[in-house]
């Protein structure tokens, strides 16, 4: 129930006890008692009765990233892309079916904007989790659609199941993936796969701008290439490391 409860907070950007009882229909005891030890733990920090989570989440996150072969390998050709293009530059794998970024690295024209370590995204809402379906083992992807359907989050979000499957295809053909305004207004994304010595998708690098500074251009030629490269890179140093 511990992690129900730090999954809730995180969710609400911070919660007191009265909102978690009543949001999780638990005794106040019950509620009082979990998140008593997780204060003692570390893990909360409590400013006027409202609990939030502590920096201890990032110390975990980044030895959990660390750890993570694809970015060991990846980490100086983020900061490449990102150099080279001014824009954001990220990292992302599959997790429980979500699209989530591990790392990220700011251009110095790079807008801020919502991007950043963490986030988990619907894997047919953007450019890198599209990049990793495309990939993925066709039982796998039906299992991800039915477990979190295809939510639409904006006008040119793809719902439909047989037009994201001829996506899907384009993408594997064409060796990298394009969202055009898909997740967020104004914002295009391009990303390339990167797939190990087994020919399995382990991951996509991704760079993200607006619209008024990524034109058709640099969205289906100079981009795609840039990140094609660097994920071939990637792909030589994660399997011959």
């Amino acid at each position: 129930m511990s992690f129900e409860i730090i999954e809730e907070i995180v969710d609400r950007n911070g919660a007191c006890i009265s909102e978690l009882t009543a949001s999780m229909d638990r005794p106040k005891s019950t509620i009082y008692d979990h998140l008593s030890t997780l204060y003692e733990l570390g893990y909360l920090v409590e400013r006027d009765g409202t609990y939030t989570i502590s920096s201890d989440f990032l110390r975990m996150g980044d030895i959990s990233r660390q750890n993570k072969e694809i970015y060991q390998a990846a980490s100086d050709e983020l900061t490449r892309l990102a150099d080279e293009t001014g824009e954001y530059a990220s990292l992302t794998i599959e997790e429980h079916g979500k699209a989530v970024i591990i790392a990220t690295e700011e251009g110095e024209e790079a807008i801020p904007v919502n991007i950043h370590s963490g986030i988990m995204m619907g894997m047919h809402t953007a450019a890198p989790g599209k990049a990793i379906l495309a990939f993925l083992d066709e039982r796998r992807v039906s299992d991800i659609i039915d477990q979190h359907g295809l939510i639409k989050r904006t006008e040119n979000t793809i719902v439909d199941p047989g037009e994201l499957s001829e996506e899907l295809a384009q993408i594997r053909e064409r060796k990298y993936a394009l969202d055009d305004e898909e997740r967020l207004t104004g914002m295009r994304s391009i990303a390339a796969p990167v797939i190990d010595r087994n020919d399995r998708i382990r991951g996509s690098l991704t760079i993200y701008g607006p619209t008024n500074r990524i034109s058709d251009q640099l969205f289906h030629e100079k981009f795609p290439e840039l990140l094609m490269r660097s994920g071939n890179i990637v792909e030589v140093l994660m399997n011959y490391d």
